[in-house]
């Protein structure tokens, strides 16, 4: 079957991958449609990359691809800037996972069929729903939907995943008559953290999910209605900084309004060890909606906006070596032992050359190889004594 290609895939505004976000907080698919995507990051492309990678390792594997045909497109891959040797081992164990999973029900006389980047429709149960999925193998009544994850950060379980549920019952979907699905299993390969996670679910309890709790949840998403709610499920919403749902519950946090049984506040008033384990618990989120009303109100401060008793000032930059292979040469022309001024393989800090040589030498030999960049805007109270940047400046370093 016909992949489809990573770099175009469409997204859906009820897509799977946001649907921890839309079932548990059903206005906020819309809401994030207020803000601008966020451009592609360097992690979210290298995962483009390795998917690309582990599609021609399967189709190679499985001789849908000769090994002259893989060699050529796989030299094509590498060309990119983020490729790296290894991606190529972390993919083979998505690969290999794959085809022992096959091989496996093939010995067994299931005749398993394997199922390449598929695109899968969900639309009877999520208004415009559809996704693709990385593999599927289905033999013997049973359909398994396989996930790549290539990320590293978070540690992803198949357990009552919302996006591989909706694979699932996308494919169920389409597949359940042909085979006579009974069984759907849910697998992630996480090859970074050595995970491998897979979750069983009956073809109709995954049926009865997708009618009692996806689709009235759809529907209301799709319309921008119903309750908004916080959890973890805020950490990749555009929405978080101006959310004022999330907003509520954090500075309720903040505040700390701890009281007794009786409601009073005892003197001294310390924490006892249930409401530290309560504060703990919601730091996270704390953090991550900090973080984001921190960079919503920079980003829009370069872009122009003024934030009341706040200016953009030059921020704080280190200095750096212009060219370290001539800073190294110099010292050793000058007879300074390696010893003192390399941690190697690497030359040391400016700070500790500078306290080899004494600021007056390190003038006179090194001054002119180093060099202090501008530093970055950042946005701080009109009480500090940093001049303020013009708004053009501003505009130009946000573009940069």
């Amino acid at each position: 079957m016909g992949s489809v290609e990573h770099k175009i895939r469409k997204h859906a505004l009820l897509s799977a991958s946001g649907s921890s976000r839309w079932l548990n907080c059903t206005p906020s698919a819309r809401l994030e449609e207020k803000f601008e995507e966020p451009p592609a990051s360097k992690f979210a492309e290298e995962g483009t990359l390795a998917h690309e990678f582990g599609e021609i390792g399967l189709r190679k594997a499985i001789n849908l691809m000769t090994a002259t045909q893989y060699k050529k497109e796989a030299a094509k891959l590498k060309k990119n800037s983020l490729f790296a040797p290894e991606m190529l081992d972390y993919v083979e164990e998505y690969v290999n996972y794959v085809m022992e999973s096959y091989s496996e029900r093939d010995a067994k006389g299931e005749d398993p069929i394997m199922i390449i980047e598929e695109e899968v429709d969900f639309s009877d149960y999520v208004e415009e729903g559809f996704g693709t999925n990385d593999s599927m193998i289905i033999a013997d009544g049973t359909l398994e939907v396989i996930d790549l994850k290539y990320g590293k950060g978070i540690k992803v379980e198949a357990e009552e995943n919302s996006q591989l549920m909706l694979y699932g019952l996308g494919a169920l979907l389409k597949y359940e008559l042909t085979y006579d699905i009974h069984t759907v299993k849910l697998t992630i390969v996480q090859p970074r953290l050595k995970s491998i996670s897979s979750w069983e679910i009956s073809a109709e309890d995954l049926l009865t999910w997708g009618e009692k709790e996806v689709r009235p949840k759809a529907e209301l998403a799709f319309e921008g209605a119903g309750v908004q709610k916080a959890g973890f499920w805020c950490k990749w919403c555009k929405a978080k900084a101006e959310c004022a749902t999330l907003a509520s519950v954090n500075i309720k946090l903040a505040k700390g309004d701890f009281t007794d049984k009786k409601g009073e506040q005892k003197s001294p008033h310390l924490l006892t060890d249930k409401q530290l384990l309560e504060v703990y618990a919601k730091i996270p989120l704390l953090v991550e909606w900090a973080k984001a009303v921190s960079q919503h109100m920079l980003d829009t401060a370069k872009e122009g906006k003024e934030w009341k008793g706040y200016k953009l000032v030059e921020g704080r930059s280190n200095r750096k070596w212009l060219d370290e292979k001539k800073v190294i040469k110099t010292l050793k022309d000058e007879l300074y032992d390696e010893a003192d001024f390399m941690t190697p393989p690497k030359l040391g800090g400016i700070g500790v050359v500078e306290k080899l040589l004494g600021k007056k030498d390190f003038t006179k030999f090194l001054g002119d190889l180093v060099v202090k960049p501008e530093g970055a805007p950042t946005l701080v109270e009109v009480s500090d004594k940093r001049p303020a940047l013009g708004t053009e400046q501003a505009k130009e370093d946000f573009k940069e």
